[in-house]
Formats: structure tokens, sequence, C-alpha cells
């Protein structure tokens, strides 16, 4: 095979991997976004708090996860122990998602769930310039360009048009950059983890170390007996999709994408939650707000049409 058909077959190849990619980045968005009407709900209809939820949906998560993959892929997830290396990552792994987790919900109690969204938006910025400062990874122009794009977006949707709304005070602004700065890290750290071992073992052990850690401190036990059947069903839905599945998708994307790019597509989480709370929780869509749905999606549409680099093929 000549170098030009093989990299012809290559490039090819790697654009397939990077749109798939894309969209189990976009799923898992979505997902999430769905998760927050149920979240919304538990609030509305029980006695349920936002520490109690976090404990509760990653413990039932990780559990899930575990038992499923070690019927599938057994071998794969008992691999990862031969190596303590690998085990001590996926902790560290774990922990992050239950700091990103817990720093986030802090961030919302002492302003509100738009405001605390404006801090995930910066996820992608963040990423970039972590990379760019170890020197493995610069700012493209079409990535600039989304960064800009998306989080004026998000800042049009979850305003839903009234830009005073925010409350940035030095509570917020602290625990919403602790949140952004350990949503960056659980991009990037589990990446060599995920390319060697997989993307199961990964998720699967560090949710469910993420859930156990959280249940000792939390002891959510009391608010899981006063839960009714829908609230269950609710709960049902922010384990296996919002969390379980929803992660899988986000870790496996990143095996073939940036964690700049995969954060920009992760935009899409306040976009998909809006629109399910016009088709359920009777929310309207105003002008801003459809500015910030064009936006977001311009934003997805863009990345998903970039070409993938392949890479170079040795002689």
């Amino acid at each position: 095979m000549s170098h030009t058909t093989a990299a012809v077959k290559l490039n090819n190849d790697q654009r397939a991997k990077s749109l798939f990619a894309v969209l189990l980045a976009i799923l898992a968005s979505i997902f999430w976004g769905a998760m927050g009407v149920c979240v919304q709900y538990l609030f509305e209809t029980s006695d349920i708090t936002p520490l109690n939820l976090v404990s509760m949906r990653l413990l039932l998560a990780g559990i899930l996860l575990v038992a499923l993959n070690l019927f599938f892929v057994r071998k794969k997830m008992l691999g990862v122990f031969s190596s303590p290396k690998a085990v001590l990552g996926i902790v560290l792994s774990g922990f992050e998602v239950l700091f990103a987790h817990l720093t986030f919900f802090f961030a919302i109690y002492y302003s509100n769930a738009g405001t605390g969204a404006i801090f995930l938006a910066l996820v992608p910025l963040l990423a970039g310039i972590y990379l760019y400062l170890r020197g493995k990874k610069g700012f493209t122009s079409i990535e600039v360009l989304c960064c800009v794009i998306s989080f004026l977006g998000v800042v049009f949707i979850v305003s839903k048009g009234d830009l005073t709304s925010f409350d940035f005070n030095w509570n917020t602004v602290f625990w919403g950059l602790v949140s952004a700065v350990f949503a960056v890290i659980y991009s990037i750290q589990p990446k060599p983890l995920i390319e060697k071992y997989g993307v199961e073992p990964v998720v699967s052990w560090g949710i469910f170390v993420a859930g156990i850690a959280s249940f000792i401190a939390l002891r959510p036990i009391d608010a899981m007996l006063s839960l009714t059947p829908n609230s269950w069903l609710a709960l049902g839905f922010i384990v296996v999709f919002g969390t379980a599945a929803a992660f899988w998708m986000y870790l496996y994307s990143l095996k073939y994408l940036s964690p700049v790019v995969v954060g920009l597509i992760v935009c899409v989480e306040p976009l998909s939650a809006f629109l399910f709370g016009v088709m359920f929780m009777n929310l309207h869509l105003g002008l801003l707000e459809t500015l910030g749905v064009i936006m977001v999606l311009a934003n997805v549409v863009i990345l998903s049409c970039v070409p993938a680099k392949p890479k170079p093929i040795a002689n």
C-alpha cells in the first residue's frame, strides 16, 4: 500500500472516530441536560438535598457500572489491579469527580444554577490554557472562536434573557472556579489510563470510589428511605443515563478528541436542559435564549466539520 493511500485511509479512519466521539459527547450532554429536569423534580417533590443527591447518584451508578462490566469485561476490569499506579490513578479520578460535583453545588448554593453553569462553560478555555502551558497543544483559531461562541451561547441560555440574574459574589466565584478546575483535571488526568486499560475500568472503579467516599461522608440513608416510587424513577434516570451512561460516553470521547473540543461540545448540556425544560417544565423560549441555542448548535457544527489531523506515517 502506498504512503498516499495509507494516509487517506488513516485520515478517513480518524475522521470517523472523531465524528463518533463528537456524537458520544453530544449524547452525554443531552443525558446531563435531561437529568437536570429529573433533579428539579426531585428537589420540588422531596426533601432530598443536593449533597444527598450527589452521594446517591455516584454510589448507585458506581455499583451499576462495576456489576455490569465485571459481567461483560471481567478481565479488563480486574486487569488494572495488577498495577498499583493504575489503581492510584483511578482512585484519584474518582475523587476528582466527587470534588467537581461538590464544589459545583457549593457554587450553586451561594448563587443559583444559571451562575454555576457559567463556570462550567469556562472548562474548555481552562483546559486549553493548561495544555498550552504544558507545551502539549496550542489553541487553534477554530477553538478560540468556538470558546467565545459557546460561552456567550451558554450565558444567553441560562440567563433566560435577564443578564442581571447572575450572582457573582466571592463565595460563588471561588467555588465555581474550583469546580471548573476539577472538571478540567478529570478531563485530562485519566486519559493515559483510558488509553492503556480502556474506558470501562476507569469509569466504573472511579465512580464507585467516588460513591463510596461520598456515602461515608454524607450518609444519605434517610433521604433514600423517604423517596416515593416516582422519585425513585427520577433517580433511576439520573443514575443510569445521567451518570453511568453519560460519564462513559464523555470519557470515551476523550480517547479521540482533545479536552478542549470535548469541553466545547459539552456546552450543549445547558441547551438540552433548557429545551427539556421547555417541553416538560413550561419554560418559554425568548429572543436571547433562541440566540443562545443557535450559537451553541453552531459551535457543535463547526467542531464537527473540522477535519481530523492524521498522525504521520512511519517510513
